[in-house]
């Protein structure tokens, strides 16, 4: 059941799904509808998931509100296989971890850690995509390098 991403509680769960290349202005209106049709049809063991996303020029951030129905592995596995065909459609990597995307001049970038490595500082914004909540996505998918897992690189 999808909902407005303004009426989803804060400790609803997130996954964040990072494109290797920014979506082009002609997609995102498909990802868009594509994504309302997956929110409205998701669910977990027949029960529909209290579920809303936010769309990024190279992000795709699914969210479910659990206290309603939790995620179950086969609700998750069926968001997974989502990604996966629109990955295959669209001819987007949404899957390869080692794609740090960080801010340049407040534009996004996304770079191999090999290439990164040598621009490394401490205070490069980097998207932590391994936030769990709705809340810690408002307050922490953006902090400087020296706050994430990249900080053993300086």
């Amino acid at each position: 059941m999808y909902v407005p991403y303004s009426e989803l509680a804060a400790n609803s769960r997130v996954w964040i799904y990072q494109s290797d290349r920014p979506f082009t202005t002609s997609e995102l209106p498909q990802i868009d509808k594509k994504l309302i049709s997956f929110c409205e049809n998701w669910s977990a063991h027949n029960i529909p998931l209290k579920s809303s996303y936010q769309l990024h020029r190279w992000f795709i951030c699914l969210f479910v509100e659990e206290q309603v129905q939790a995620a179950s592995g086969c609700s998750i596995d069926t968001s997974v296989q989502f990604i996966k065909i629109l990955s295959k459609n669209l001819n987007i990597d949404f899957f390869n971890r080692m794609n740090i995307a960080f801010l340049e001049n407040e534009s996004v970038q996304v770079k191999s850690l090999s290439l990164l490595k040598p621009q490394l500082n401490e205070e490069m914004i980097v998207f932590n995509n391994l936030v769990g909540t709705k809340s810690e996505y408002e307050s922490q998918w953006q902090i400087p390098l020296k706050e994430s897992w990249l900080a053993r690189y300086l």
